[in-house]
Parts: structure tokens; C-alpha cells; sequence
């Protein structure tokens, strides 16, 4: 028992080492820059749409490290798949590890059970080499209970996440994309609740994702993914960020090339042209890259809900300390998240419609708390917030 004790905080320690940056969020593009796209220029327009890693597979070792060093130079990073890693992971670990532009070893997009431990022996390999960089599985999402047992051959949701917490991945990744044409998927909220509880179990952080890709709803004839608005990608990313997310994904951030489903208006178009939704994803990232930095490395300490409270979540009913009152005024509602960093209690409220505003209504206990704006520069508290769709309001408490 000590022996695993001490091997799970081996893996956590250097899960949180092996990030892009420690003291930044990473902000990942899940189907970044395609291996044939791979060039300076793609890279730089990367970096300036205010991403840190790329997502994708290479069909050999070389392109890999190839874009390894374009992406070294313009201060982002890989993570990457290549058949090397399969074939020969000592020599793929071995060049992979030495490579500055490298941030880890994508293993496998949504894995059934038996599929997961089959990577783990992958995992295995890589890291009798490297154990500096991340390794990277992402999850099913949980849709419906129905459909848990075929996909992911688990009994249960939650089961699905302990078989992906035992693993050597250093997090939990998922992907959920709840915001549709027909409205906004009702196992959201459960699906974050039921990942915030693996993660605080296991030690791991979670990570989360966003939409920004527009295309039709699998297996959903006549239902889409509607085009990304401002209010849609808040609404997505601090949600995430509430229940304590620690790297934000987008898929995707090139338009991938489908026979199935009408991709369209990534950031990047098929051509590798920039579309309408690149200034609105850099816009994003650029907010997100202050306000980010409450939440990383902050331990969340309680998420409840006011307003509509969806499936598998809580209301709020007690007041985060030194607050006296808090009311909101909007059909959706809000999520209330508490945190706490370097000492400090924050409160996070985030209005759960991404195309309404909210009202936020406050009185302070006592002279302490203040309004935190989103550069996170603080402001004497006022009595009454409008909260844009999707936003997010902070208030430093203590």
C-alpha cells in the first residue's frame, strides 16, 4: 500500500511539471495544425490566435520532430502521435524527450475500457524513457445513461473515469459539447460534477473543452453545433473553469476534413485560411489568458447552482463567506463557485445562458470583499452586476 501510495504522488508531482508553461493555463487545439500544413507561418498564426499546444498525428517520427522545432519557435508546443511510437517508443521517447517545442504523447481520442488499458501498456513503454512529458487520453462524454455501457464498456459513467484515473496519464480529459441548435444538452452540468468528483478522488486535474468548430450533431439528423458566438465559447470555458478545470481545449482550431459531418468556420478553414471565427477564438484566448490565472493551480472548493438547477448538481444555500445576500435575476440561472489560492477565498459566478444577460445583486457582510475585473485588478463592490451571456463575475472574499 505505501509503495502505491508513493507512486501516485510520483505521477501527480510530475503531471503538474510537464506543462507547457506552470504558471499559464494551457489552451490547447485538439486538431491544431495538420502534419501536411506544417510550417513557420502555420505556427505563428497559431501563436498569435493565443494557443499553447497543437493536437495532432504525424505519419513519422521526422514531421513530428519537425513541428516540434517550428513550434519551439514560436513559443508553443506538440502533443502528437506518430507510428514510432508503437512501432519503436525507445527511439520515439528518446528523441521526443529531448525536444523543447514537445509537450506530450497523444495516445487516444475516446477508448472503451479494455481500449484504455491497452494504452496504459503503451504508457509503459514511453515512459521507461520519458516520464517529463504528459501522456494523453481523452474521454467519452456523458450523454445519456443509456448509451454509457456500449460506448465505454463500463457499467457505469463514473466506473469509466476510475479505469481512466488508474492510468499513468497524468489528467482527465473529456470532451462535452452541450450547446445545440435544439438547445443546451441537459447532462452538461452532471457530466462536470461526475469529473470533478474523479479528479478530487484521484488527485488529477481535469481538463476541459470547448466548441468552435460548427457541424452537424452526430447521429441527430437536423440538429447542429450552431457557429460560435462570444456567449457560447464563455460559456463553455468558465463553466469549465468553475468546476475547477485546469487546461482549456477547443476542438477544433483547424476544420477537419469529414465525409460524415459538414465541418465548416473553424478558425481555419480546410485551405488553411483564416475564417470569421479565428479573431472571435484570439479574442477569447486573450481573455482567457488573464483571467485563467485565478484558476490555475487554485483548489475549487464548492460549485452549487442558483436559478435552474440541472440534472446531478446542488443549489446553493448557504452565503460564501463574508457576503450577506446574493440574488440573480435570469431564466438559466448561475453557477456559484467557491475557491481558494495562495491563501485567498474567491467566488466565480457564471451565467449559465449564452444569450442573455444576468442579474447579479450583492451586499457584503464587512468592508473586505471586492470585485476582482477580468485583468483581475480589484474594485470597491457594488450592489448590482450585469453579467453578459455566458460571463463571468469574481469577487475576491477573504
Amino acid at each position: 500500500m505505501r509503495k502505491l501510495i508513493i507512486l501516485s504522488l510520483l505521477i501527480i508531482g510530475w503531471g503538474r511539471s510537464c506543462f507547457a508553461n506552470d504558471t499559464e493555463m494551457p489552451v490547447i487545439a485538439f486538431i491544431g495544425i495538420p502534419d501536411r500544413d506544417t510550417s513557420e507561418e502555420s505556427f505563428q498564426s497559431f501563436s498569435e490566435c493565443g494557443f499553447s499546444v497543437s493536437l495532432s498525428t504525424y505519419p513519422s517520427l521526422d514531421l513530428l520532430v519537425k513541428a516540434c522545432r517550428y513550434a519551439d519557435k514560436y513559443g508553443v508546443k506538440v502533443l502528437g502521435r506518430c507510428p514510432e511510437m508503437v512501432s519503436n517508443p525507445t527511439l520515439a521517447a528518446q528523441t521526443l524527450k529531448r525536444e523543447k517545442g514537445f509537450f506530450g504523447y497523444y495516445l487516444q481520442d475516446e477508448p472503451s475500457v479494455p481500449e484504455i488499458q491497452e494504452r496504459q501498456k503503451e504508457i509503459e513503454r514511453l515512459r521507461t524513457i520519458d516520464m517529463t512529458h504528459v501522456f494523453y487520453i481523452n474521454l467519452y462524454p456523458y450523454y445519456r445513461e443509456s448509451w454509457v455501457e456500449p460506448a465505454t464498456k463500463a457499467k457505469t459513467y463514473p466506473e469509466y473515469l476510475k479505469a481512466a484515473s488508474a492510468t499513468s496519464c497524468q489528467q482527465l480529459s473529456f470532451d462535452f459539447y452541450p450547446i445545440m441548435t435544439s438547445g443546451i444538452r441537459p447532462t452538461w452540468y452532471h457530466n462536470l460534477e461526475m469529473i470533478r468528483q474523479e479528479s478530487l478522488a484521484s488527485g488529477k486535474p481535469f481538463w476541459g473543452f470547448v466548441l468552435s468548430v460548427p457541424h452537424e450533431v452526430p447521429f441527430t439528423p437536423g440538429t447542429y453545433y450552431p457557429t460560435p458566438t462570444m456567449g457560447s465559447l464563455r460559456l463553455q470555458i468558465y463553466s469549465n473553469l468553475a468546476y475547477g478545470a485546469q487546461a482549456i481545449q477547443y476542438f477544433t482550431y483547424w476544420t477537419p476534413s469529414s465525409s460524415r459531418f459538414h465541418y465548416h468556420d473553424a478558425p481555419i478553414d480546410k485551405e488553411g485560411k483564416k475564417t470569421v471565427t479565428y479573431p472571435l477564438v484570439q479574442k477569447m484566448n486573450k481573455e482567457l489568458k488573464t483571467v485563467s490565472k485565478l484558476f490555475h493551480g487554485a483548489k475549487v472548493l464548492s460549485v452549487h447552482h442558483l436559478g435552474s438547477i440541472p440534472q446531478g448538481t446542488t443549489r446553493q444555500t448557504e452565503m460564501p463567506v463574508n457576503i450577506r445576500s446574493l440574488k440573480i435575476a435570469g431564466r438559466q440561472g448561475a453557477i456559484i463557485s467557491q475557491l481558494e489560492k495562495d491563501g485567498h477565498r474567491y467566488l466565480a459566478i457564471v451565467n449559465k445562458s449564452h444569450e442573455n444577460t444576468l442579474t447579479v445583486r450583492t451586499k457584503a457582510r464587512n468592508k473586505t470583499p471586492r470585485h476582482l475585473t477580468k485583468s483581475l485588478s480589484e474594485e470597491l463592490m457594488k450592489s448590482s452586476y450585469t453579467v453578459n451571456a455566458g460571463d463571468i463575475l469574481l469577487f475576491k472574499l477573504k
